[in-house]
């Protein structure tokens, strides 16, 4: 009788000890599960991974998936919070992505900048018209420069002929001419150029431009002019007077 009081408080005393280390370790296991570190959360015991793409387009999945394998990502835990970051190495990769991604952003400033093809050639113009005034002023100069020049060397060769000295003055006026002239052509050079390199430019977007109009299936066609024999063309108001005299001498 007295034993088995005995063993029946053993066995509460073990039974309490055994629910009091369960209270112990159950909270302790609970923190450590959301410790920054971890590598489970609630959900499913994977972490959220987050990646950009090529096109900069920001994904989330439970992994990378096999064609974006290397790419810079970050997992993250069930609350968000970043727990790792994976860099990939490859600066190779990351400069085409970005040269890929600056190209999409030309293309579509291009696009929202033209409704059409036409509107590129007027740009053209319109871009084109500052370097044609320059360049025709530039032409004017060189043309006096050029004919002040002949003036003063028929002034220079008719002195010699007397044989005479050239006056200093003389000889500055046709230094300075030989300089301006030069400075001038150089000028004028630059602007051709200039010139030259505004019609490339907009010769480059225009097919740009078809070319990704054509890709969307959005091309822009213009409407066919209808050819006329000038011979046998006639104008409204002509026609209105032919059928005015069929009618009078009908009546």
């Amino acid at each position: 009788m007295f034993k088995s009081k005995i063993l029946t408080i053993h066995a509460i005393i073990l039974i309490i000890g055994l629910l009091l280390a369960g209270l112990y370790f159950i909270p302790s296991a609970n923190a450590a599960s959301k410790e920054p570190g971890a590598s489970t959360n609630t959900s499913g015991g994977k972490r959220i991974v987050k990646w950009v793409d090529s096109q900069g387009v920001t994904h989330y999945g439970d992994k990378l998936p096999a064609q974006e394998a290397g790419r810079n990502n970050s997992e993250m835990n069930n609350q968000g919070v970043v727990v790792k970051r994976n860099v990939k190495s490859d600066a190779t990769t990351e400069q085409l992505d970005q040269e890929k991604l600056a190209a999409q952003r030309k293309d579509n400033i291009l696009l929202a900048s033209y409704t059409k093809e036409e509107e590129i050639d007027l740009a053209r113009d319109r871009n084109l018209q500052m370097d044609q005034a320059a360049l025709q002023a530039l032409t004017v100069q060189k043309e006096n420069v050029i004919a002040r020049a002949a003036r003063n060397q028929k002034t220079a060769d008719f002195i010699q002929k007397r044989n005479k000295p050239i006056p200093p003055y003389l000889s500055e006026e046709l230094k300075l001419a030989k300089s301006e002239s030069a400075k001038l052509d150089q000028q004028i050079s630059a602007r051709k150029l200039s010139m030259e390199e505004t019609r490339k430019h907009f010769a480059d977007e225009k097919a740009r431009f078809i070319a990704l109009k054509q890709a969307n299936g959005t091309t822009t066609t213009l409407p066919t002019p209808v050819q006329t024999n000038p011979e046998t063309a006639q104008t409204a108001p002509e026609i209105t007077k032919l059928q005015n005299s069929k009618t009078l001498s009908k009546k």
